[in-house]
């Protein structure tokens, strides 16, 4: 009962972590069409429905796959980052004006003064 806040000191019910852990597994499920409606959730809670065995080869091939996908995407971010420096230091040293501000409002200003 690792899972368990060690601040409860043993005052908790064994059988109703064990189910909260067995729903749980079913509601984070890699692909969403195996996830239980919110409605099931709870009738499994309230022990009005039994909770359905879990497949956990099966999760074990969807979090390979799961982790695969996580390791591209950051990747990709890692990468976006570098090129958001590169960019930003290639302009670096240009001078920057307010986005509001035209050339034609400036020569303008000129002009009056």
């Amino acid at each position: 009962m690792e899972l368990v806040d060690p601040k409860l000191n043993l005052y908790f019910n064994e059988d109703e972590v064990r189910l909260v852990v067995k729903v749980a597994l079913h509601c984070t499920h890699v692909n969403s069409s195996y996830r239980p409606s919110m409605s099931s959730v709870l009738s499994m809670l309230e022990g009005r429905t039994m909770v359905p065995e879990f497949d956990s080869q099966c999760s074990e091939v969807m979090d390979e796959m799961k982790l695969e996908v996580m390791r591209e995407y950051y990747s990709q971010m890692d990468e976006n980052k570098t090129n958001n420096r590169r960019s930003l230091s290639l302009t670096k040293g240009v001078p920057w004006t307010d986005s509001s501000s035209t050339a034609t409002d400036i020569n303008l200003a000129h002009v009056d003064a």
